[in-house]
């Protein structure tokens, strides 16, 4: 039997030498789970080892797998070759540039194997069903003779075509389907390098490299010098990678969004192409007015918004693609800004806060609110009042009440024969006034809570 070595750096990644294509036994022994190696011929050749043909699949600029590592040696040692293992995953890799050039070019290649692949397919398919048609045009709809000598014949004719049919069929269908993978590998660089995509990589790898730091600092004194040698090679690739993306992006001349640049009060474009007031600047997002609501045309503010889309949403910074100050809006878009003014909103108030936790709930019939004093569970329901989601700003000038239940802490209230009812009064609270926005209605209930409740609670 043969001598094979399986060599890993983080370089090459996992490459497998002394073997051939063909070797008996062997790709089936690399390609199975759990190994899952694959073949190439165009892997580089080692001057003393030779070229290789197998390699697994991810595993340049990476750790080696010993767990696919091991399986594969006891595979072959199984099959009686001599099989050794070298590993070096302290050696950082280098040129990432040239390492996605090499993938780009690959990408290339494979769009260009895959185009002619389908056109040949497409060929074919086309070519078998012409000369079915042609061989149903001579048959002219003559029907299938029972009894006459004729009647086999014909069946095994009829078979055939349907068989040739189903094939041509199906590598039309391969062949649209080489169509789709040619698609995205000509578009694959384009995918790469797209600026949304490029800055959720750069965050990744700063991602990564704070990770790594936060471990060093915590466990790096009880870590031995193989494992600081390992981490120290990730540190140094991922500073290559991050100056590699950096620079596809200056040179795409892409800005790149930060919380320095926005203020509350300011507008923000995405790719819907509408305007955005920002509510709040966060340290990876801005928090901006109806992001995914069109009610209000292509200028969404905070004013503006309505019981039914009032929470502002995150955007990401990446999906920022225009910028306005307060005043450059109202420049350019005074018509929104007067009607504004001209019909002012009701103030939307902020909760109150006390000295009972108040947890808030919403659903989708009403509010729902929950607090705890002593081994009592209090649990209030407000219902919306008809066309709520509807009435835009329109205050509600019959608000209904909140109706407050008790139950034993623990018990489920929907089950009340399986928990014990707790002898205290269930009442309702009036609600007092026109109501536009769900925090009157909390704060009337929290300045209940703060009457009733806060004493024994505190107590």
């Amino acid at each position: 039997m043969s001598h094979i070595t399986i060599r890993h750096n983080r370089q090459l990644g996992t490459l497998v030498y002394g073997t051939y294509r063909g070797m008996s036994g062997v790709g089936k022994a690399l390609t199975e789970w759990p190994c899952n190696f694959r073949g190439s011929e165009n892997l580089p050749e080692d001057d003393e080892l030779g070229d290789p043909y197998w390699y697994l699949p991810h595993s340049r600029r990476r750790r080696a797998d010993t767990y696919k590592i091991d399986a594969a040696v006891a595979r072959l040692r199984e099959l009686g070759h001599d099989t050794d293992v070298e590993i070096d995953d302290t050696t950082p890799a280098v040129d990432f540039a040239g390492f996605m050039e090499e993938k780009y070019d690959r990408a290339s290649d494979r769009a260009a194997y895959q185009q002619y692949m389908a056109r040949r397919e497409f060929w074919t398919s086309d070519t078998i069903r012409a000369a079915n048609q042609r061989t149903y045009d001579m048959l002219n709809g003559q029907p299938i003779l029972v009894g006459h000598h004729s009647e086999h014949r014909h069946r095994r004719l009829l078979d055939r075509l349907w068989q040739r049919e189903g094939k041509a069929w199906a590598l039309y269908d391969k062949a649209k389907h080489r169509i789709d993978r040619a698609t995205a590998a000509v578009n694959f660089r384009a995918y790469k390098e797209n600026p949304g995509t490029t800055q959720r990589r750069i965050l990744g790898i700063e991602t990564d490299l704070c990770r790594i730091g936060k471990a060093l600092e915590e466990h790096g004194d009880r870590w031995s010098d193989h494992i600081l040698a390992i981490k120290r090679a990730e540190i140094v690739e991922k500073l290559e990678e991050l100056d590699y993306w950096w620079r596809v992006l200056d040179e795409a001349g892409v800005h790149v969004w930060s919380p320095d640049d926005f203020a509350v009060g300011d507008f923000v474009a995405w790719a819907h192409g509408s305007w955005h007031e920002v509510a709040r600047v966060n340290p990876k997002s801005v928090s901006v007015a109806g992001l995914y609501d069109s009610v209000g045309g292509r200028i969404q503010t905070m004013r503006a918004l309505t019981r039914r889309n009032c929470r502002p949403q995150p955007l990401p910074y990446h999906k920022v693609v225009g910028h306005l100050t307060a005043a450059q809006a109202r420049e350019q878009f005074p018509e929104v800004f007067v009607n504004l003014d001209a019909a002012p909103v009701r103030p939307r108030p902020s909760k109150k806060r006390g000295s009972v936790k108040l947890d808030h709930h919403h659903t989708a019939e009403g509010e729902r609110w929950e607090w705890q004093v002593g081994d009592v569970d209090y649990r209030a329901f407000w219902r919306h009042p008809q066309n709520w989601w509807r009435g835009e700003h329109e205050p509600v000038t019959e608000p209904g009440v909140i109706h407050i239940t008790a139950y034993r802490a623990g018990k489920t209230p929907t089950f009340v024969s399986r928990g014990e009812p707790v002898e205290v009064a269930v009442s309702d609270v009036a609600i007092e006034g026109d109501i536009a926005w769900v925090e009157e209605v909390h704060n009337q209930l929290r300045d209940h809570v703060q009457t009733h409740y806060a004493e024994r609670a505190a107590a």
